[in-house]
Formats: C-alpha cells, structure tokens, sequence
C-alpha cells in the first residue's frame, strides 16, 4: 500500500526521483499514466495489468464514453524502471496532461500513486475538506 506525501521536484531532464519509502516497491518497474482530475497515477506494472484487464474485459468495441476512457489511459502511458537512483521519466505528454512543471505533488493512495501540480492538488483537496469531513459510513458521496 502506497501512502504519504511529498514534495519533490523534476530535475532538468523531467526526471522524478520516487520517494525512498516507495522505491523497493517500484523497483521492478513501473507505469506512468494519466489520471483522473489531470493528475497522472504511477502504478506497479501489476497492478497496471490488473486495471487494464477490468477496463478492457469483456468489451469488443463499447460506447464511446468507454473508448474514451480506454484511449486515455493507454496512449500516453509510459512503462518504465526506475534508475539505480530511484528515477523515472516524465514524458512531455504526461507532463502537459497534468499541467507539470519543475514542483510537483507525489501522494500515495492506496493501490498507486499520483503525481499533481501543487496548485491543482491543493485546490482539488480544499474542495473535497467538506465531504470528507461530513463522510458518513455508507454514503459515498465524496464529490
């Protein structure tokens, strides 16, 4: 399980180096990908082949909508290992995509991990206070 924060920066090659209590987990390697509210999720490659065997499971061509989904979170996705540094590549698209540039948000939630623009995640959090506060078991209504 991935959990925490941390604050760290892209070097000048767009480079990410993962937070040392994440790396012995990722170290086998790694997908980049877009998530949703334009952060991006790192995912462990099994766990990448787990959510992609449920989005395309049983689907020949699906609706649009479902296309879609399948299409963003293929396209850009980047599989990767991490460096002996514990680095990863951000490519342009992610970057873009997430709205990326030299600081950034890693935060883990659970099964992965997301990278954010800080300025997006703190908005994103500040909007969501009140839900989470006000959860109650059997409501999910968190947005």
């Amino acid at each position: 399980m991935f959990i925490g924060t941390s604050y760290p920066k892209l070097d000048d090659k767009y480079r990410l180096i993962l937070p040392a209590k994440f790396r012995d987990r990722l170290a086998g390697g790694v997908v980049l990908t877009k998530g949703q509210e334009n952060c991006l999720v790192l995912l462990t490659r099994a766990e990448f082949e787990s959510r992609a065997e449920a989005l395309t499971a049983n689907v020949t061509i699906g609706s649009q909508e479902h296309r879609t989904l399948i299409r963003h979170f293929f396209y850009d996705a980047d599989e990767q290992t991490p460096d002996g540094q514990g680095r990863i590549l951000v490519t342009s698209g992610l970057r873009e995509w997430a709205g990326l540039t030299r600081d950034l948000v890693v935060a883990g939630v659970g099964k992965h991990i997301e990278i954010w623009n800080p300025e997006k995640h703190s908005a994103f959090m500040i909007a969501g206070a009140d839900a989470y506060a006000n959860y109650s078991e059997g409501e999910v209504k968190l947005n």
